[in-house]
């Protein structure tokens, strides 16, 4: 399905230009780059690849005939695996591999040692698009899977595991953007890293997006066993995040900067002190809507652990969560608000330490969330939850619409629009559409839907196939379900369309794109970045 959704973006996009062929026409992936210009695509058959290779500058699209199962680059530990140095953009597109630098026999550098970063890709001073790769079984010193600095990048339906770093970021690190378009890493699974700061990911630069990714069972010796963060303005959103391990913060290490979690559920982790999260920037941070449950501090603070900061929890669910201090809530010099929240054991379970004031206000509950699972957890609300329709009642907070149900929440949020506490409920709703929903629409069921570039900061081009003539409708929304634009409303043949989609007016942030032909429909996410 991946496959044939990125040869229709191929297909709208690069006409003119040249398909190099590995290895029926070039030996090597890195000799057809070297004979490859910008907008070319080199088109690599199933089977294993040697690295280490490199974009050379070049904006190309690189990926495999066969997908990441069938199609493996490898190189030596001591080598980066595939590297963006040379300035490439996001048009410069690594897609359908599996990348991997763990092996230590054979030529090498000469230094038999690992490589000090990013031992599966390697970015500097480049943005390139990352998507529908595995990358597993890597080393380095910081950034095992992937290394980022200085650059930007898009990375999407990737699969990130079993990579090892001695020092910060077992899956990735990124570093600084340098004002470039925040680095965005979406839709992908991370499991099974390990460092001594970041298990699943560190971020360390002064911006990234983090959105809709499964982050779980990975570890860190020291601090963020699923994310550590020390960067200035990250945002965390609709992220599964569990059954990690860390020292300080399970699932989320905070050492600095102004993070904001928005619809993340933060469950099941473990460590020492700060279970589910361990906040110490010294900043003023917004957590919203988050679901933070059954995390263990085998010391302080079970749910969070926060000191010396400035906290604000709305509309969000602690339960089940345990330490020898602070079950739900520990503060250490800290001053906590807490609004529309359902807290276990109330404001008993918040310890106050050191000096802390917590402000206990108004909508705060103390009742059995009633958990069940559904398609994306364990941890959907029941039908009879009172967590739905009982957060801050705000217009600002409120569940998006159904546009096909006006006064009702979109699912996965629940009742009518005012907010739900916890994951599934408020703005970031859109954001935990599932894979499986948006890519369900085969072309047996007659629809492809994909937008490129994606994020994008004017204008995309949104592509679409019809096995059959529908009365087609083509639509954009924003999060609060209001209709964008309609970029088509009338009959189609079958076949394949795009259509370009320019709004100079929208601000940054999520958009929904939304295809209806007949009796089908599909639905895809569009990002805006100012």
């Amino acid at each position: 399905m991946k496959y044939s959704v990125f040869l229709l973006i191929v297909f709208c996009t690069l006409l003119t230009a040249d398909t190099l062929l590995v290895p029926s026409e070039y030996p090597s992936i890195q000799s057809a780059i070297s004979a490859s210009q910008d907008g070319d695509t080199v088109l690599v058959s199933p089977g294993e690849y040697g690295g280490p290779i490199s974009f050379l500058g070049k904006n190309i699209v690189v990926m495999s005939a066969g997908g990441p199962g069938n199609t493996l680059i490898r190189t030596f530990m001591d080598f980066h695996c595939v590297s963006f140095t040379g300035g490439e953009d996001s048009t410069a597109v690594l897609q359908g591999f599996t990348i991997r630098n763990q092996i230590s026999d054979g030529p090498s550098s000469g230094t038999k040692d690992i490589v000090d970063h990013g031992g599966g890709i390697y970015i500097t001073n480049s943005s390139p698009t990352i998507q529908n790769n595995i990358i597993k079984d890597c080393l380095a010193g910081s950034g095992a899977g992937l290394y980022l600095q200085h650059s930007s990048m898009f990375m999407t339906d990737c699969t990130v595991y079993n990579n090892d770093a001695w020092a910060y970021g077992g899956g990735f690190f990124i570093g600084s953007s340098d004002g470039n378009d925040p680095p965005c890493i979406i839709d992908c699974t991370i499991t099974n890293n390990e460092a001594q700061d970041g298990g699943g990911l560190y971020i360390w630069g002064d911006t990234a997006v983090v959105i809709n990714n499964n982050i779980s069972d990975n570890y860190s010796d020291h601090n963020g066993g699923g994310i550590g963060i020390s960067g200035t303005n990250v945002l965390l959103c609709s992220n599964y995040i569990s059954r990690n391990d860390g020292g300080s913060g399970g699932g989320v290490f905070i050492g600095s900067g102004i993070p904001t979690l928005i619809g993340n559920l933060i469950v099941e982790n473990t460590a020492g002190h700060g279970g589910g999260i361990y906040e110490a920037s010294g900043s003023t941070l917004n957590i919203v809507n988050n679901t933070i449950a059954i995390n263990i501090a085998n010391g302080l603070g079970g749910g969070i652990a926060s000191a010396d900061d400035t906290l604000y929890i709305d509309n969000s669910i602690l339960w089940g969560n345990s330490g020898s201090l602070g079950s739900q809530i520990l503060m250490a010099e800290a001053h906590v608000s807490i609004e529309y929240c359902n807290v276990e054991y109330g404001e008993d379970s918040v310890y106050n330490y050191a000096s802390s004031t917590l402000y206990w206000g108004p909508g705060n509950i103390n009742i059995d969330p009633q958990f069940e699972t559904g398609p994306l957890g364990d941890y959907h609300l029941s039908y009879g939850s009172p967590c739905i329709d009982a957060g801050n009642p705000a217009w600002e907070y409120n569940d998006p619409e159904d546009p096909f149900n006006p006064g009702y929440a979109l699912w996965p949020a629940m009742g009518t629009t005012r907010n739900d506490m916890g994951a599934f409920g408020g703005g970031a709703v859109n954001y935990w559409l599932t894979v499986e929903e948006e890519e369900s629409f085969t072309p047996k069921a007659g629809l492809v839907l994909k937008s490129f570039p994606n994020p994008f900061s004017s204008s995309c081009t949104v592509c679409y196939q019809l096995l059959e003539t529908s009365h087609v409708v083509l639509s954009v929304f924003d999060l609060s379900g209001r209709l964008v634009e309609t970029l088509v409303d009338e009959v189609v043949p079958g076949g394949m369309y795009s259509e370009y989609f320019n709004d100079s007016s929208l601000c940054s942030g999520m958009y929904l794109i939304r295809l209806v032909a007949g009796e089908h429909a599909a639905s895809r996410r569009c990002i805006v970045v100012r």
